[in-house]
């Protein structure tokens, strides 16, 4: 989030008068640099801002400076916090407070000498519809390119009688201009006489490296710290071109974030969208235009939900979650008709033919079959019979007719659960035999048959412990998503459609599952062992991992490994992952742990007393497999139990580090107990409180309204998928 501050020639009385009336946070910056400036104004501020003022006057301009500051404090004050900031011309003086470069009471009698300065020169300004370099040729003498606003804006100041010289020219050429209401030439070399005097005002200040990212108009780029603090930087600032285009320019590149305009109306927002024309930029205005008639007070409520909607979530209040009790009745249930209504993906390509869409299913598609949605990928009907052969699968498991051989099984509503499903009707019938990890690194028709034909059907030596990828197109730079306690990361599949298509995200499983090397013998060989699967798909920092459960504090403990090899790490996520050394290893703790995963596995209900025991367990996942409804086999879950087994073992070998970083928890705040009566410390409550004295930075606990063990279905796996998919924005990569 970037914020924009205004220059000259926005400001009108009364601007704000409703959040001086409404506001504490708003009336106190004002009071403040009302006090300040009232020796040096030799009267009140808030008379020229709520009364009366000419417009060119000191006064009129100090008031934008001091509205743009208050309201910039407000919005902070209620945890709306800017990654950056960009002002034009006097707003960068904003910026540079707001940045601590400068100390408010100090800046604004700088200011205020600054304003005086500039309209004793004299001079005349004039706003151009035109690109600078259409205009460049027309500037003789007398005159100085003072902004370059966007591609088609800019505008000219300099000595008066050449600015009307200037104006009857552009007439001439039918060019639009329009002079603003300042009587003066900032930027131009009307202040030449002027510069040395205002340098000496500018050494009264204590000048400090900016704390909050700022791009300075001086050179269109990112503020250095030498620039910052250098009085000869800000003389260059009231004297040259503002290079406003270019530093919009350089906002976007580094960051892509949301433009929030601090001051009156959308002056700059417009200039900013013109610049990043065919971007789409979010903006939010946050007080009104001059000749707008909606109370400040609604506008600015009404900023706070476009900034919560843009993804800001500290712009609008925790609002308490009444008791679990409150307002329930029970509701009955009813028999409906079960029809898929298809949301299409983006950029998807509608059908050739028009009209409505039929309800009947395309060429290959059964009866009682939705029909395809549209898809970003072209329709290619399977033309061989072992095409036709697995696409029939595909569509009796997804339910959908017409499925085509490039189509992608998560696109079509396919999730891991599924796809493990689908891979065993495959083997089951003759048609393919292939892993289900096969079938989530490719997951299309005609991938899955290619990844057979290649004999990946057999996955066998390093490649089978590679981390699985469950997307691995995408530019950016990878998730790498740790096992949890039961060694597979077929789950984190929920995660993709909600991190964008151009996230790859990889599925560390543990060793021992498929039989060709022995599971970690101990907490510093499965560490070792998952940053030797993340170094083999990228070698070098900065990473990002996420870890639920048990998943969660190995992923910790890899950051904090990483960190001591020298490497960054600019995402660390726990999906309601407990200490690991907050108890010893108990076998019949970890027996009944391990039944009751594999049961939850196979869809078994538990008893009254609980599972039964793992190998009762067992036989009914093998008889559910032979029926069709338990993903695994009775191979795979005896596997699965083995890997369990012994990640349970070396859990309390994980010791905590210290991260030094931020980190994201998601808490599940059902059926929880309270940690000291937890015999399965998943179930406790309060873990993220066990975890912040092992994060140095910043500690965010979003509460997710599911139980541990079902963090990862539809529901809580987006509320999770929305929060890291904000968290992966920022980062370059």
């Amino acid at each position: 989030m970037a914020f924009l501050l205004p220059g000259g020639g926005t400001q009108y009385v009364g601007m704000g008068s409703g959040l001086y009336q409404e506001n504490d946070v708003y009336r106190d910056a004002v009071d403040r640099c009302s006090a300040v400036l009232r020796p040096v104004l030799g009267a009140d501020l808030r008379t020229a801002l709520f009364e009366e003022v000419e417009p060119g006057s000191t006064a009129a301009f100090l008031a934008l400076f001091v509205t743009e500051y208050a309201l910039a404090r407000t919005l902070m004050e209620a945890g709306v916090r800017p990654d950056a900031l960009i002002g034009h011309s006097l707003g960068e003086y904003t910026a540079a407070c707001l940045a601590g470069v400068m100390e408010i009471d100090e800046a604004l009698p700088v200011v205020a000498e600054r304003v005086r300065l500039i309209t004793s020169s004299g001079g005349a300004t004039v706003g151009v519809a035109a690109a600078a370099d259409t205009v460049l040729p027309l500037l003789g003498e007398g005159l100085s390119l003072a902004a370059v606003n966007s591609p088609a804006a800019c505008t000219v100041a300099g000595d008066t009688d050449a600015v009307d010289r200037l104006e009857a020219e552009l007439a001439r050429r039918d060019v639009p201009f329009r002079r603003l209401r300042m009587p003066a030439a900032a930027h131009s070399h009307v202040l030449d006489p002027i510069l040395e005097s205002f340098a000496g005002h500018l050494r009264t200040l204590t000048l400090r490296p900016p704390r909050i990212p700022y791009v300075t108009n001086v050179t269109g780029d990112w503020a250095t710290a030498a620039q910052a603090t250098g009085v000869g930087h800000w003389v260059d600032h009231t004297r040259r071109t503002v290079r406003f285009a270019d530093g919009i320019a350089a906002l976007w590149e580094r960051e892509r974030p949301v433009l929030v305009e601090i001051g009156p109306g959308d002056s700059l927002t417009k200039l900013a969208r013109a610049r990043l024309d065919g971007e789409d930029p979010v903006t939010v205005t946050t007080m009104r235009h001059a000749k707008a008639r909606a109370a400040d007070g609604f506008v600015f409520a009404e900023a706070l939900g476009r900034l919560w909607s843009a993804g800001v979530d500290a712009a609008l209040p925790h609002a308490p979650r009444p008791p679990r009790s409150a307002g329930r009745v029970p509701l009955p249930g009813y028999a409906f008709e079960r029809h898929r209504h298809w949301i299409d993906a983006p950029g998807a390509r509608a059908p050739q033919e028009s009209g409505p869409r039929s309800r009947t299913p395309a060429p290959g598609g059964g009866a009682g079959l939705a029909p395809r949605p549209h898809l970003a990928t072209a329709h290619v009907a399977p033309s061989t019979p072992r095409e036709r052969a697995v696409a029939a699968l595909w569509e009796e498991s997804l339910g959908i007719g017409g499925i085509g051989v490039h189509d992608n099984f998560f696109d079509l509503g396919g999730d891991s659960m599924r796809a493990v499903l689908l891979v065993g009707r495959l083997r089951r019938q003759g048609v393919l035999d292939v892993p289900a990890a096969s079938l989530l690194a490719a997951p299309t028709v005609a991938g899955l048959l290619a990844a057979a034909q290649d004999g990946q059907d057999a996955v066998a030596g390093p490649a089978a412990l590679a981390p699985l990828p469950l997307r691995a197109e995408g530019d950016r730079r990878p998730l790498f998503c740790v096992h949890p306690g039961a060694g597979v990361s077929w789950r984190y599949t929920g995660l993709l459609p909600h991190l964008g298509a151009d996230q790859p995200v990889f599925g560390i499983q543990a060793a021992g599952l498929d039989g060709t090397r022995q599971p970690a013998r101990d907490a510093r060989e499965m560490v070792e062992g998952c940053l030797g699967l993340v170094r083999s798909v990228q070698p070098d920092g900065p990473y990002r991992l996420l870890g639920w459960s048990y998943g969660g504090f190995v992923a910790h403990a890899m950051a904090c490994a990483l960190q001591e090899q020298g490497e960054e790490v600019e995402l660390l996520a726990l999906l309601d992952a407990p200490l690991p050394h907050a108890g010893e290893h108990d076998a019949g703790t970890a027996e009944r742990q391990v039944a009751g995963l594999l049961s939850r596995v196979a869809g078994l209900p538990a008893g009254a007393d609980g599972p039964p025991g793992v190998e009762d367990v067992l036989d009914r996942v093998g008889e559910a497999h032979r029926a069709g409804s338990s993903p695994v086999s009775r191979d795979e879950a005896a596997s699965i139990a083995a890997v369990m087994r012994n990640n349970l073992r070396i859990a309390p070998e994980f010791t905590p580090g210290v991260f030094r970083g931020d980190a994201l928890f998601f808490s599940a705040t059902q059926d929880l107990v309270p940690a000291a009566d937890a015999r399965d410390l998943s179930l406790a409550a309060g873990k993220a409180d066990a975890w912040r004295p092992y994060v140095r930075g910043a500690f965010e606990d979003h509460a997710v309204p599911c139980g541990h063990y079902d963090m990862t279905e539809p529901d809580p796996i987006a509320r999770i998928g929305e929060v890291v998919a904000k968290a992966l924005r920022p980062a370059s990569g």
